[in-house]
């Protein structure tokens, strides 16, 4: 039985008894950059049976630099299957601190299905995960591996449900923003949800919106997914609107950024030219795999997964960058691709463990399903006319098309939703997994909402720091203050190049943002007329592209984490 997910057909009750007894953080996932505390809290399992079985949440926190703190913000990071807790605790806690003003305590729970939260382990084995990755992508975009792909997945949706068939009704969508209503009680504050989400942490929001719009206190989706495909698509086609575009500039903005900063740059090739070679090598690694040494192969698959994962932002493009001149001069026994190439076979094999996560929140969620390989042919195709980067992300559409467990409730509304306090969407300009036209599509069904416009590339608006967004995206949470609408904001840092959010911070905020002692002083918000990297001119319906420029670059590629997209890649692009 499917829950109508209404407020008006079903309310949240309060949880008078409860509370949270933060204290330290003994897990060892919190690796903190910053103090942080944690506590558990009991949720039901069920939300629509009274007395059944219970879980435990589990979250950590960040306090506000300034105290008393206006409240707490929670915050999802996307996935589905992104481990909440140890993204809050880690390298980008002071961006998230910073973009918040400094004056909210931050704080997030791991999901229904992610980590120590109802987990969902369906590939135990290492030869299990290796079958995984061999079968994901569409080699040869012919009807054998078509083929392949659907029968793995058969086996793959199989295995789950017969690991988790008993819990994977209760991952869906409509139960975390309930769960985020709960945590919203036990705060103990003043009833009110302060929200903050990423990538599919924005159809969280739009539900947990839709069902509670007079509990919405503030709210910042940024890197918007269309929640209607979510739920009712074969196939999330939008989210591919852009891909092939921002892949096309990670050759561009090397052939500006010279060899100093962009290796390919040497070769003196064009942009066209570099990436017709990367799709030329991609190609060439279907029928002839590279052996890197004790049984770890770099193949078709895992450039595949390359190509995805380099459209979550300039950051991930040095990488690539990295390893391409190796394989365009087949010197792939050089030690630096070696080593390079190695840690991302192993990093790919490794976040098949997060997969489990991605399938069944994702796939329970949705709607249609598929009974044969002939339904599911028009949606390759479809997929395939989208994007040709992207058009591998048949594995996830399979998998769900076949899924064998319904969450007990989804959200059946619409959307046309007005929210006591209207929302902020922010979106990128150049947006490889969730474009700028499902900001505009979210924002036009909640009244009063307003979309902050980021002229940059890649997943959601943190891929490249901006002053500019710092300080509009704060004051939206200082004062609840929104863009004008057409306002967009220039990115500081441009591909290749050595400009963070640690600049944008200090310069926003001085030196010591965030430290005892250092200085927490409060942005003022760009004046839409245009000064400090903010313009007040985009056309809504036909937005005109303003390219950030390119100056100097590091590849401290070694800094980079990718742990936490590879899993997301693998699902979406393989």
């Amino acid at each position: 039985m499917i829950g109508m997910a209404t407020t008006s057909s079903l309310h949240l009750q309060p949880r008078l008894d409860s509370k949270l007894d933060w204290g330290e953080c003994n897990d060892p996932v919190i690796n903190a950059t910053l103090p942080a505390d944690c506590a558990n809290f009991t949720v039901p399992l069920d939300y629509l049976s009274e007395g059944g079985e219970e879980i435990q949440l589990q979250l950590a926190r960040i306090r506000a630099p300034v105290q008393p703190a206006k409240g707490t913000i929670l915050l999802n990071f996307g996935g589905p299957g992104e481990e909440a807790r140890a993204t809050l605790t880690g390298p980008k806690a002071i961006q998230y601190l910073a973009l918040s003003g400094g004056r909210y305590d931050l704080a997030a729970f791991d999901p229904r299905g992610v980590a120590n939260t109802i987990p969902q382990k369906c590939f135990l084995s290492k030869q299990d995960k290796i079958e995984f990755l061999e079968a994901q992508t569409w080699h040869d975009q012919n009807e054998t591996s078509l083929e392949k792909m659907w029968d793995r997945a058969k086996i793959d949706v199989e295995k789950c449900y017969e690991a988790h068939n008993k819990t994977q009704p209760f991952l869906g969508t409509a139960s975390v923003a309930r769960d985020l209503m709960s945590v919203v009680d036990a705060l103990g504050e003043d009833g009110m949800l302060r929200y903050w989400g990423f990538s599919y942490g924005t159809t969280l929001g739009a539900i947990v919106a839709a069902m509670f719009p007079d509990k919405i206190d503030k709210m910042v989706i940024d890197g918007v997914q269309n929640p209607h495909e979510y739920y009712h698509a074969l196939a999330d086609y939008e989210e591919w609107t852009d891909s092939d575009r921002v892949f096309s500039e990670i050759f561009r903005s090397c052939v500006r950024a010279g060899p100093q900063q962009c290796p390919m740059a040497a070769g003196n090739y064009t942009a066209e030219e570099m990436e017709m070679i990367a799709w030329r090598v991609a190609n060439a690694l279907k029928t002839n795999p590279i052996q890197l040494g004790n049984g770890t192969e770099f193949d078709y698959p895992v450039i595949r997964g390359l190509f995805g994962l380099s459209l979550y932002g300039p950051d991930r493009w040095p990488l690539l960058m990295k390893i391409l001149p190796y394989l365009a001069t087949n010197e792939t026994d050089h030690p630096v691709f070696v080593k390079a190439a190695s840690a991302l076979v192993n990093q790919f094999t490794a976040s098949v463990d997060t997969i489990p996560a991605v399938y069944g929140i994702h796939c329970s969620d949705r709607i249609p399903r598929l009974e044969t390989l002939d339904e599911f042919r028009p949606v390759q195709a479809r997929l395939s006319e989208i994007s040709k980067v992207m058009d591998g992300s048949a594995a996830l559409s399979m998998a769900c098309g076949l899924w064998k467990s319904d969450a007990k409730e989804r959200y059946m509304g619409d959307f046309q939703v007005k929210t006591k306090n209207p929302i902020l969407l922010s979106s990128n300009r150049y947006d490889g997994h969730t474009p700028l036209k499902s900001a505009y599509n979210v924002s036009s069904s909640f009244e009063g909402s307003s979309v902050l416009v980021v002229n940059g590339f890649g997943h959601s608006t943190m891929s490249q720091a901006s002053v500019c967004n710092l300080k509009q995206t704060s004051a939206y949470w200082l004062n609840g203050t929104l863009p004008e609408k057409g306002f967009q904001c220039e990115v500081n840092a441009v591909p290749y190049g050595n400009y963070t959010w640690q600049n944008a911070i200090a310069e926003v905020y001085g030196d010591g943002f965030g430290s005892p002692g250092g200085s927490n002083a409060q942005p003022q918000p760009v004046p839409g007329g245009g000064n400090d990297n903010g313009n007040g001119s985009d056309n809504e319906a036909n937005p005109k592209p303003t390219l950030p420029p390119v100056s100097r670059a590091t590849s401290l590629i070694s800094k980079i984490n990718l742990a936490p997209a590879l899993a997301v890649a693998l699902v979406w692009i393989l």
